[in-house]
Order: C-alpha cells, then structure tokens, then sequence
C-alpha cells in the first residue's frame, strides 16, 4: 500500500480514468437519445427466398471448388506425366516424322504465300507433333496452350514456348503475323527439329 499513491497519480492512471470518463459520459448521452428504426414490413416469403440463395451460393462453391481440384489434379497428371515422359528415351516414329515434316512444308508454303499466320499455326502443329512423337506430352486435341506449357513446366523449353505463344497471341489475341514472327517461329521450330 506504500506506493499506491503513485499508482493513483501517475499520468498513465489518470489518462486510462480521463478515457473511460469520456466513454461514460458518450454512453451517457446516447443513452437519452431516443430514435425509433423504420418501420420494415413483414415479408413471409423473404427467409425463404435468402434460404434458397444461400444454398444457391453453397452449391455455387462447392462446384467452383471441384473445379479448381479437379484442374489441380490434371495439371499435376499432366505435369507427371511429362516427367516420366521426359526421363525415357523414344526414338520418334516414321510416320510422327513424316506428320511433324508434313506441317513443315505446310508452313513453308504458306509462308510463301504471304499466309504467315496460318504458317506459324501450322508450324506451331509441327511443334506439337514432335512433342508427341517424342512422348513429351502426348497430344490430346482438347489441351490447351496455357495447359501444354503446364505439362512442360518441369523441363522448359524456350523453342517450344516460343511456338506456343506466338500461337496464342495471333490465335486468341490481336497480335497479326508478319514475316518475322514467321521467321522465329521457323528458327525456333528448326532448333527442336535438331537431334
């Protein structure tokens, strides 16, 4: 009890006692104003209706969820797969040859008729035969680019990137092929065709 005095005068009892005096006193005064709400009507069919969207949104989630487990869980096959696919040495197929050296002489001649996007996308179809051939990732016709690049992520390359992107931007984006995106596409296409 000896230094309770301190206690009672130091400047932080006093500033704790001055803020709960001044939320009192605002207590206080809102306490005596008196406001009555709105009247809000009574409607029977709203619990209901918000019932109904709740669930709505429940189901809503749920779905989005199995969605994106269900995209997870595809990238990471996809993903594995292009491991195992990657780590083992296949010789390509004559006739993957003759396919992936069938859409280079298309791009070759509809370069020379000045159709350099149908070119890069025909050697961009060459690109993803080798990839088959290779047993890389395995073409499937519902992939998409985003989803071929997914599969390549864990050994990238930057020739078949190249590919795949110009492909998307002059496909699904507003990006025109001219003569020089056809011309590295074709570098870019020549160097995967390397042994």
């Amino acid at each position: 009890m000896a230094d309770l005095p301190h206690r009672i005068n130091s400047p932080a009892w006093q500033l704790r006692q001055a803020m709960q005096n001044l939320g009192e006193w605002f207590e206080y005064q809102f306490s005596r104003i008196d406001v009555d709400g709105p009247e809000v009507p009574r409607w029977p069919w709203l619990g209901p209706v918000a019932e109904g969207l709740f669930w709505v949104m429940v189901a809503a989630l749920t779905l989005w969820t199995g969605w994106l487990i269900y995209r997870g869980l595809v990238a990471y096959l996809n993903q594995r797969q292009a491991k195992t696919g990657a780590t083992q040495a296949f010789a390509p197929t004559e006739a993957a040859l003759k396919q992936a050296a069938h859409w280079w002489r298309e791009a070759q001649r509809l370069a020379q008729q000045g159709d350099y996007a149908a070119a890069c996308k025909a050697l961009y179809m060459a690109g993803l035969a080798r990839l088959n051939d290779t047993e890389r990732v395995l073409y499937r016709a519902s992939r998409t680019d985003g989803e071929y690049l997914d599969c390549m992520a864990a050994n990238p390359s930057r020739p078949y990137e190249l590919l795949i992107r110009t492909h998307e931007r002059i496909t699904y984006g507003d990006a025109p092929a001219t003569e020089e995106t056809y011309q590295r596409c074709r570098r870019a296409y020549q160097e995967i065709a390397q042994p």
